[in-house]
């Protein structure tokens, strides 16, 4: 799982992003209905650094909503769907600190919640506020590329397997003259 998320770390740097703040998830099926989202949040245009950031949870869609970590300085709430109200849920992020710097990526955010739709949770509108409250920045997420591997790698692996596996076997004859 860490493996796939680096790696998909290195995608978003990789990649040219059209928007000024990219907020991207993966999506994990935990058991039945429950989910967890995990993000990463870029900060390619931005010229301040992102210190908070909400990203919303419909209300036909999410309940049950929980944090399941921040990173080191961060602080992070959840707000329930409300039907009654009627209101979104929500997953707000705020930091003292320095933020996301320009130019910079941070993970290790992530929310626990239970899925009401069907099939696989999909893209969130997010809005990043600076420290007035103003937003600068809106969007909504996208989901994190898994790298699939090229053919001609796949086909290189068949062929290595396939020699390793029907390379003749030596056959061992104990010497009779000893």
């Amino acid at each position: 799982m860490m493996y796939r998320f680096a790696a998909a770390a290195l995608l978003i740097v990789s990649i040219n992003f059209a928007h000024a703040t990219d907020i991207r998830y993966m999506a994990e099926s935990l058991s039945g209905a429950d989910w967890r989202y995990s993000y990463l949040i870029s900060n390619d245009t931005l010229a301040v650094g992102i210190e908070e950031f909400t990203i919303y949870f419909d209300t036909s869609h999410y309940s049950n909503l929980a944090v399941n970590s921040s990173p080191a300085g961060w602080n992070s709430l959840v707000a329930q769907p409300d039907s009654n109200i009627p209101a979104n849920g929500f997953f707000d992020s705020l930091t003292f600190a320095q933020g996301i710097a320009p130019t910079s990526i941070l993970g290790g955010f992530s929310a626990t919640f239970t899925y009401l739709g069907s099939g696989t949770p999909g893209a969130q509108p997010f809005e990043i506020v600076d420290s007035a409250f103003n937003v600068i920045d809106s969007g909504l997420t996208q989901a994190i590329p898994v790298p699939e591997p090229s053919q001609s790698w796949l086909f290189a692996a068949g062929l290595g397997l396939l020699a390793v596996t029907t390379r003749p076997k030596r056959s061992h004859k104990l010497d009779s003259s000893l």
